[in-house]
């Protein structure tokens, strides 16, 4: 009984009073109307229960539908299916033996309404506000075509003469004056307008259904496939009248069809309720997420709990970062701007007055409008959480990036420097080595201007020795020219303790990750030395996109610089004793 009271607050909240009542009404009235004329042929539910049975699930189906939707969202779909219900109906206050004139007369213009009500509804699902103006105006179209035609014709025809008339040939009310040619061309014309229309809704279906994401297509086939339903019946039935005029309860193509349209228009109503159940679950799933995801989500979890909610996997949650005006994602990285569109809405979530994220989510899936809804103080809470996360991890990416553009740097003015030595300094001592040879040569008669020569040779050989080793620890040419396995075995080859590598990695890596690794090994190499190590070993070896490092016999020296240096180039290094272990990415 709790629930029901429930159910009933919820229902005056979304609809008027006078509303509600006039629905309720309608219903029960069309029951008796139905039940006071059987078991005449006027209406098709009159007729059998089988008939009355689809046309009641058809019509009130549609009126709870509507009722049920305007509860849980205020979209046109609501109205749309309530007046959908109310003029399929209708047909059954049009045979209604003994009814008041005017009432029948009135059902007679809201009958045909049927087709452009379900094109505007099949059109408008979800959410009626995001229709273009160009739908609406097909809308209108189908609207103004329905309304100018059928007002005309009861403006025109006297069902007393009308030899086609089968459910009120006592009175129309409405009649102005008789033109039976006239109104025989009205009826024609009213038949096409809901062959035409019926096409439409089949074509519209098909197109949504064909043309929506996979999210979008959950959400929209109960709807979408009684829709096609419904406009392939509504054709088929305007097909058989054009080919025979009469119909009736006692024509069995003409009562099947009515019993198919019946229970197609059911399932649309089945279609609509349930979507706008799922709607009132997406609502609390979303609500119940800050809760669920606890004070400190896993970085991205946010989005995927949403997507998971909403039954969007492709949600994507961007996050404003007023220090840097962009958008970055829950990683910190920047996220392009882009504008709605293909399908996609882009919802802003805003907490204190201020944008703190844009949820870029499927527009069918979820409407902007219910998905704000949904978004409660919590999650509102978490977001903002997150997006102070994101700030953060991208403030320290700009680090990362700095520190990396810094070494970067280094590393080039290493290859300025050794440049410079190799061909200006190296070349002007070997220049000055030749030529005090040929100065010695020619000293010969003179033993102490030869000593001295010979001296000053000596001291221009250890020079450029000296140079050349500085050169080659400066940056050597040969990690660029043949790579880091040559490298490190052309360090093995001078260094001052036994060195073994073994480089397991044959291919080229980028040349940060080469320079890195040989700067490890050169200043660790350096520290082992000055330590009296009386081993050193370096390994290397790829697994998968990591490039591991493993050095035995270092000095146990500051790793503070070498940290940083790993770091730059989004490596790591750990120490275990003598032995130093370093990862690094491979691109």
């Amino acid at each position: 009984m709790r629930a029901v009271a429930v159910a009933a607050q919820r229902l005056a909240r979304g609809m008027s009073v006078a509303a509600l009542t006039a629905v309720v009404v309608f219903g029960v009235a069309t029951i008796v109307v139905i039940r006071y004329t059987a078991p005449w042929s006027t209406t098709y539910s009159g007729a059998s229960a089988a008939a009355e049975a689809a046309d009641l699930a058809g019509g009130l189906g549609l009126l709870a539908a509507g009722a049920l939707m305007r509860v849980e969202w205020q979209t046109a779909s609501a109205r749309l299916a309530t007046l959908a219900g109310g003029a399929w109906l209708a047909r059954d206050w049009i045979g209604w033996e003994g009814g008041p004139p005017v009432l029948r007369s009135a059902a007679m213009v809201a009958s045909p309404f049927v087709a452009p009500l379900v094109l505007a509804l099949v059109i408008a699902f979800p959410d009626g506000h995001r229709v273009s103006r160009r739908t609406r105006l097909v809308g209108l179209l189908a609207y103004g075509a329905v309304g100018l035609v059928t007002v005309g014709w009861v403006m025109t025809s006297d069902p007393r003469i009308d030899t086609a008339c089968w459910n009120d040939c006592t009175e129309n009310a409405f009649l102005a004056v008789s033109r039976p040619g006239l109104a025989h061309a009205l009826t024609r014309a009213g038949v096409g307008i809901e062959l035409c229309l019926g096409s439409v809704v089949v074509l519209v279906c098909a197109a949504r259904l064909a043309g929506a994401t996979a999210p979008a297509r959950r959400q929209t086939w109960p709807v979408l496939v009684p829709g096609f339903l419904i406009g392939a019946l509504l054709a088929a039935h305007a097909v058989t009248v054009l080919r025979r005029p009469l119909e009736g309860p006692e024509f069995g193509l003409s009562a099947a069809l009515f019993q198919a349209t019946g229970w197609s228009l059911a399932l649309l109503a089945c279609g609509l309720a349930w979507t706008t159940a799922r709607a009132r679950r997406v609502r609390a799933s979303v609500a119940r997420l800050a809760s669920e995801l606890g004070a400190a989500p896993v970085v991205g979890s946010l989005a995927a709990a949403l997507g998971a909610a909403t039954g969007d996997p492709g949600l994507e949650v961007s996050y404003w970062i007023p220090e840097r005006a962009e958008y970055v994602d829950a990683s910190g990285m920047s996220v392009a701007a882009s504008e709605p569109g293909s399908g996609h809405a882009h919802t802003p979530i805003v907490r204190r007055g201020e944008v703190i994220a844009i949820v870029k989510h499927d527009a069918t899936a979820v409407s902007a409008r219910r998905l704000e809804r949904a978004i409660g103080p919590g999650v509102r809470l978490a977001l903002d959480n997150e997006r102070l996360r994101g700030g953060l991890l991208a403030q320290l990416a700009d680090l990362r990036d700095s520190q990396a553009r810094i070494v970067a740097a280094g590393d080039a003015e290493r290859r300025r420097l050794e440049r410079n030595l190799h061909d200006g300094a190296q070349q002007d001592l070997l220049a000055l080595a030749y030529e005090l040879r040929i100065a010695r040569a020619a000293a010969a008669a003179q033993p102490e201007l030869e000593l001295l020569l010979a001296d000053a040779t000596e001291k221009a050989r250890e020079a450029l020795i000296e140079l050349r080793e500085l050169a080659h620890g400066v940056y050597p040419a040969v990690l660029t020219e043949s790579g880091l396995g040559a490298a490190l075995r052309t360090l093995a080859e001078t260094a001052p303790v036994p060195m073994h590598v073994e480089v397991a990695c044959p291919e080229r890596l980028p040349q940060r990750i080469e320079q890195a690794v040989y700067v490890l090994v050169a200043k660790v190499l350096e520290e082992a030395v000055r330590t009296g190590a009386g081993h050193f070993s370096v390994g290397v070896a790829r697994s998968g996109d990591r490039l591991l490092v493993t050095l035995d016999g270092h000095g146990r020296g500051p790793l503070t610089y070498l940290t940083d240096r790993l770091g730059a180039v989004g490596g790591t290094l750990t120490a275990d004793g003598d032995l130093l272990r370093a990862q690094l990415p491979c691109g």
